[in-house]
């Protein structure tokens, strides 16, 4: 053995040169600078193995992967920038893997690369749940982007987006999760089921307005899973399939219009999932996954997505799925396309918007699917 071994070093000493390995070169492939229409994010919160969260960002048109991103310990949503060409992810980090110190962090990233361009380190107390979109988001004119925190106590963490700073930490007790309603205003759904809203000045410093009386009865709270409809007004969904208009406003929210998503003719039907609902702004339709079940099923995945006019509460269409799902999504184009997902299927399932039809399957997708996030609306872009 000792031979071989002293002839086969002997033989490598003594190749040519022209005989031995050229080192590669390594390249960085490039996107365009904009996300497209029809390319949408979707969240693994990576449930097998919570260490290694992940966002595959994918072509809807063509089925093609594009790339991924990192989230972290049970990563969340992407905060994508208004003009799509920029985006940032809260991520949580232990020094020994799943133990020891905690580091959060938000990391900002370009769409051209998905390469890092900078990182702020934050308070460790970011909530950590089943990801939720109101969960962090950038304010309208892309100055800061709010944290929420739950230690349980309630907090938001401020960063400043332009100068990827820290800028401080501030008690929002009772009140959590961020509805953007104007630049730099948002509102937070309450513990007893009112609603407040809170604003940012140009440093950054949060002021709380006044909250409202409840909203929503501790018999028909409402899911957090809220869409918005304009810049002030949120629809929110409560457990017994009531859509409820939020306007933030004024000084104070309030309730701009209610109506039940059922009728006597679907009795026993509700929404449910971990991303129920979905908003298309130009044709005003809400998208909805529905399936037949108690207000204790809330989180069981829809077999039918219903589209109403948001405007009215008409429901306009009864889709059928190719099979259940848990989240759903629109592109927010003027050919929209509809996104769904199912929870532990790696499988990411495109319909027409405006007819239901089926148009293609894009597999191996992670099987922790969480919440998808399509382009932004972006005047001109194709």
């Amino acid at each position: 053995m000792r031979f071989w071994h002293v002839m086969l070093l002997t033989s490598l000493i003594a190749a040519p040169a022209a005989a031995q390995l050229e080192p590669e070169t390594l390249n960085v492939a490039e996107l365009d600078a904009q996300m497209k229409p029809h390319w949408i994010w979707v969240n693994d919160v990576s449930f097998n193995r919570p260490l290694d969260g992940r966002a595959y960002l994918v072509d809807a048109d063509s089925g093609a992967f594009l790339g991924m991103v990192s989230g972290g310990y049970v990563q969340g949503p992407l905060q994508i920038a208004p003009d799509g060409q920029r985006f940032s992810m809260v991520s949580t980090y232990y020094s020994r893997g799943s133990t020891g110190e905690r580091t959060d962090v938000v990391t900002f990233y370009d769409i051209k690369t998905l390469g890092r361009t900078g990182e702020v380190i934050i308070p460790p107390k970011q909530m950590k749940s089943l990801p939720l979109l109101a969960h962090s988001t950038r304010t309208d004119d892309d100055r800061f982007q709010i944290v929420t925190n739950f230690t349980p106590e309630q907090s938001i963490t401020i960063v400043d987006v332009p100068a990827q700073k820290l800028v401080g930490e501030t008690e929002t007790p009772g009140c959590t999760l961020v509805y953007p309603v104007d630049a730099r205003r948002f509102m937070m759904l309450c513990g007893d089921g009112s609603m407040q809203t809170a604003t940012l000045s140009e440093t950054g410093a949060l002021t709380l307005g006044k909250a409202s009386q409840p909203i929503f009865a501790d018999s028909d709270p409402a899911h957090e899973k809220a869409v918005r409809l304009s810049t002030s007004e949120w629809l929110f969904q409560t457990s017994d399939t009531h859509a409820v208009v939020v306007d933030g406003s004024g000084a104070v929210p309030k309730v701009k219009k209610r109506w039940s998503m059922i009728g006597q003719d679907v009795a026993g039907w509700r929404t449910g999932g971990v991303q129920p609902i979905a908003y298309h702004a130009a044709t005003k339709r809400l998208f909805t996954l529905m399936h037949e079940g108690d207000a204790t099923t809330r989180q069981d995945p829809g077999v039918e997505i219903w589209v109403f006019d948001a405007t009215t509460g008409k429901r306009l269409h009864r889709y059928p799925m190719a099979g259940p799902a848990t989240a759903i999504a629109v592109s927010e184009d003027d050919q929209p396309l509809l996104y769904t997902a199912m929870f532990g299927v790696p499988k990411l399932i495109v319909y027409d918007a405006a007819t239901g039809k089926q148009l293609r399957e894009i597999d191996e997708m992670g099987s922790a699917i969480t919440v998808l996030q399509p382009a932004p609306r972006i005047p001109g872009a194709k």
